[in-house]
């Protein structure tokens, strides 16, 4: 392994990439960010937010897991970001949001409780699904047709919420694939440690100590990733902004269909039924009044997109 990949456990360091509730705009779409910190402390937040902020936040606490309800430390990861400079509306104006993107972890494995199947990761961020059996032997299982899976070796389980988390530091740092498709088949690409993605510290985020993600920000801190946007309604209908942290894309990325079927596909199995999400460039959230012949208009109608997808981030590196 290089000097490089050993300095951060099986995280490479990347590639350079080319706040709420009534009173505030809210958008919808997907946006280039800055990562501004990660789980910051009070005077940090208020700093950024420029504004008090009430209370000191609190990033690890005991919650109930499971339908037996055990107990299980929790760690909440908040990556504060900010819409860069380039991320701009139909009429060219800069669009200026600053927001969270939140993590939830557990203290404890995934497991299936259909097949009693395991979570696993590997070094480059993969993930797949193994038997207790070859957990503890490190074997590659097969898929349907007998061929092994897209998995190494060097596999542990996953923490529950790490997947998520694992997605959003790769698209940050541009890390790339570790194999790429040659002459109709996949290969490995020519220095694979550059590809490595997997947090090797996450017991230490359960203690209150978040120094690995610190470091990982710092790697590439003026890099930009694509966060999908949208709008939550609360029981009381207040709105609230929301980030989508099952798929992010780098800041190369323009199309952005695959992140629209992903969308779909969740909110179709019953995920993020309060939250309103369009995978079109970002703006600005209105809500329009409908004529329904004296009736009051549905709460969180958004104004449909009135342009086209754009690129100002087309010279990323």
């Amino acid at each position: 392994m290089t000097r490089q990949a050993r300095s951060f456990m099986a995280v490479s360091r990347g590639q350079v990439s080319a706040e709420e509730g009534a009173g505030f705009k809210k958008y919808i779409g997907v946006g280039s960010v800055n990562v501004l910190a990660v789980n910051p402390n009070k005077a940090k937040l208020s700093e950024i937010y420029g504004r008090d902020v009430e209370n000191e936040p609190v990033y690890v606490k005991e919650v109930e897991s499971g339908e037996d309800k055990h107990k299980v430390m929790q760690a909440r990861i908040d990556f504060i970001v900010k819409t860069a400079d380039t991320c701009v509306d139909a009429q060219g104006q800069p669009i200026e949001l600053t927001s969270r993107v939140t993590f939830f972890l557990l203290n404890e494995r995934r497991v299936s409780k259909n097949t009693g199947k395991i979570q696993v990761i590997d070094k480059y961020g993969r993930t797949q699904w193994v038997t207790e059996a070859q957990l503890n032997a490190h074997e590659i299982p097969n898929d349907k047709n007998g061929n092994p899976l897209n998995l190494d070796a060097d596999y542990r389980p996953v923490f529950s919420g790490e997947e998520d988390l694992t997605g959003f530091l790769k698209a940050f740092l541009n890390i790339p694939n570790p194999d790429k498709y040659v002459n109709g088949k996949w290969v490995p690409i020519e220095d694979r440690t550059v590809a490595e993605v997997r947090l090797d510290k996450i017991a230490d985020y359960f203690k209150g100590n978040f120094s690995e993600l610190v470091e990982i920000l710092s790697y590439q801190p003026n890099n930009k990733v694509k966060v999908l946007f949208g709008v939550r309604t609360a029981d009381d209908n207040k709105q609230y902004q929301a980030a989508y942290t099952q798929m992010f894309l780098k800041n190369s990325i323009t199309d952005y269909s695959k992140l629209d079927a992903d969308v779909q596909s969740r909110k179709a199995a019953g995920a993020y039924p309060t939250t309103e999400f369009e995978a079109v460039p970002l703006h600005e959230y209105v809500t329009t009044p409908t004529d329904f012949g004296g009736e009051a208009p549905a709460a969180g109608t958004a104004m449909p997109a009135a342009f086209a997808p754009k690129n100002p981030f087309a010279k990323q590196q």
